[in-house]
């Protein structure tokens, strides 16, 4: 067995037959690429692809365009991160470089995700073995923006900062890799998915603020924090305007608004792209106009990039910051829980169980290949990588979970990184067209953490938990310092041991999902769990004073179930549960009378419907 599938040999993931089976195939490409009204009202029943299930072979050109799909979709993501850490770095050949070896690290990491192998000797696998693509971490990106900033201010360059970045993230991968080898009910107990979702979505808020919104606006602060006076920002070609300057609005929200008109009207290809390609669209506008003469884009850095690039190019002093290790373990522990909901997603796109040894068995390996890639990504310069859901959309349009589009879209990723002008390409856009990106893709990233926390339920205690942490954590990240300009002061004469301390506690208080998670899985401890159903409680509550009671929720089911064939079946005996009808409404949505369906009795509450009001057809 190979990642829990059949054994399956490389051969038969290549198409036999004819030049054409082989090279092309009978796929229906035309459904890929045509666009769409979908304001027409024309009942269309244009046959849908056919379903290629994991291990099945793809011809070769299919294998090639749905790999760049999923590598299109995933691009734009890839390079944000690389190019949101060396904001403040004023070397562009940095930025080109972070931009081409975080291409390269996604590329390899798919790959052993999707091929998936069984460790010598033990029972556990190293990857996933579908179709699960790997990005750059967003929860290290907050608290690397951090530490980097700390360590500035300390006196480090950015080199020697960054360098820091890269050797505490080498020790605290290892966080992941040994939470792999738990059994999955372990694993659930300590890193409650619910809890995952609500720190995603604090990951989503804070990245929105930091670098979506601010980078829209131009890429700098509203103020001059030295004169008061409004400052010009740079980042956007030889243009320089103040914050907020219609001119970078402009370009962001151009950027911003193809992404709604490919998703409105594009087809699958260019919805399951739309991040990549708005952002080649605004990027061609930025490069035509100009400000007073001056260009938004200098294509002078990437005339002057190598063509090609590997790991190693730069290198940095690696090194360790104490005040970054509690926070990047709790970033660690989250991009964990996120991963087993992103997991199982593929598994539901794919068409494969989704509980069960094996889904068990998918879990296990996409925790340790997270682990070791995030070691393996660091020692190679790039920052640490993650298994990403952005790509379940395209298996699901394409109907396509070839683990053979899945080696394609390594490749892509690979060659993307290696061809160093792409990289000076995406690290030259201009900050306020990043910016109306970032803003869209961050808020795609609270959203989904959003459906993960409604996805597990949310009652009372957990309510009350998730706006605790909610509320602190998207406080801090408004104002990051309301706990840390005064609350411990460094000082010269401060030891180097308090000073690691102060530093991780100051480095949490300003994070906004670390400092959220951790409340959040503080009060998951303490908060006691309530006994009993609160909804049937209140049901009791009003059956006892004879007032309307509302169904249960198995009580609506099994209405619903049988009112085809008994419209006015109820509960017989029981008075406090008023027989229940089917009650007619028109266009409007009123409930009306209608004759032929009985007396319908009157209520109170809902004048002219029935009593109470729970089965409706349209009129």
């Amino acid at each position: 067995m190979v990642g829990g599938l059949p054994k399956v040999r490389w051969a038969t993931w290549i198409p036999h037959g004819s030049w054409k089976d082989v090279w092309i195939g009978d796929y229906d490409y035309k459904y890929l690429f045509m666009p769409k009204w979908p304001y027409c009202r024309k009942d269309t029943t244009d046959r849908l692809p056919p379903f290629f299930a994991v291990n099945e072979p793809l011809p070769i050109l299919l294998a090639a365009i749905m790999g760049l799909q999923h590598a299109l979709a995933m691009t734009g993501g890839i390079v944000l991160g690389p190019i949101i850490v060396a904001s403040t770095n004023p070397n562009i050949n940095i930025t080109q470089y972070l931009t081409s070896v975080a291409l390269m690290a996604c590329g390899i990491g798919t790959f052993f995700h999707v091929v998936r192998f069984k460790l010598p000797f033990t029972r556990y696998y190293y990857g996933t073995g579908i179709v699960s693509v790997l990005g750059i971490t967003t929860t290290q990106i907050v608290v690397g923006l951090n530490s980097i900033s700390n360590l500035q201010a300390q006196g480090y360059s950015w080199n020697d900062a960054y360098g820091k970045f890269l050797g505490t993230n080498m020790v605290c991968s290892f966080a992941t890799t040994l939470i792999s080898f738990l059994p999955p009910r372990v694993l659930r107990k300590l890193f409650p998915t619910w809890i995952a979702g609500l720190t995603v979505f604090l990951v989503g808020v804070t990245l929105i603020g930091v670098a979506g919104i601010s980078d829209w606006g131009g890429g700098c602060s509203l103020l001059n924090s030295t004169t008061g006076l409004p400052q010009n920002c740079t980042g956007n070609g030889q243009v320089e305007l103040p914050f907020g300057s219609r001119e970078y609005l402009g370009l962001g929200g151009l950027a911003f608004l193809f992404i709604i008109l490919l998703e409105t009207f594009g087809s699958p290809f260019a919805r399951n792209s739309a991040i990549i390609l708005a952002w080649l669209m605004a990027y061609a506008v930025a490069a035509i106009v100009k400000k007073d003469g001056k260009p938004y884009v200098d294509m002078g850095p990437v005339k002057a990039a190598p063509a090609g690039t590997f790991f190693w190019v730069h290198t940095f002093n690696i090194g360790i910051y104490p005040g970054a290790i509690l926070p990047f373990i709790i970033g660690y522990w989250a991009d964990a829980a996120t991963a087993v909901g992103d997991i199982t997603a593929t598994e539901e796109a794919s068409g494969i169980e989704q509980i069960g040894p094996r889904h068990d068995e998918r879990i296990q390996g996409c925790l340790l290949a997270d682990g070791f890639n995030c070691f393996l990504a660091s020692c190679a310069t790039s920052p640490p990588v993650n298994v990403f859901a952005q790509n379940n959309g395209i298996i699901a349009f394409t109907l396509c979970a070839s683990r053979m589009a899945g080696v394609a879209t390594a490749v892509w990723l690979f060659l993307f990184g290696v061809l160093g002008k792409i990289g000076a390409f995406f690290a030259n856009t201009p900050t306020c067209v990043i910016g109306g990106i970032t803003t869209f893709l961050f808020g795609s990233i609270a959203i989904s953490g959003i459906k993960v926390l409604m996805n597990e339920g949310i009652d009372r205690r957990r309510r009350f938990i998730a706006t605790v942490a909610c509320s602190l954590g998207i406080g801090v990240t408004i104002n990051p310092g309301w706990a840390t300009d005064n609350l411990w002061v460094a000082t010269s004469t401060m030891p180097s041991g308090v000073r690691a301390v102060r530093d991780s506690v100051i480095l949490v208080l300003e994070t906004g999902y670390v400092f959220g998670w951790l409340v959040a899985m503080v009060l998951n401890l303490v908060v006691p769990f309530e006994t009993g159903d609160p909804m049937e409680r209140v049901r009791a509550a009003r059956k006892a004073k004879g007032l309307v009671v509302p169904l249960s929720e198995e009580e609506g089911r099994a209405i619903e179930e049988n009112q085809i064939h008994n419209p006015k079946m109820g509960f017989e005996g029981d008075s406090a549960y008023p027989t229940p009808v089917v009650v007619p409404i028109d266009g409007s949505g009123v409930p009306t009378n209608q004759a032929g369906l009985g007396a319908v009795p009157a209520n109170a509450d809902y004048p002219g419907a029935s009593y109470p009001p729970v089965q409706a057809h349209m009129a």
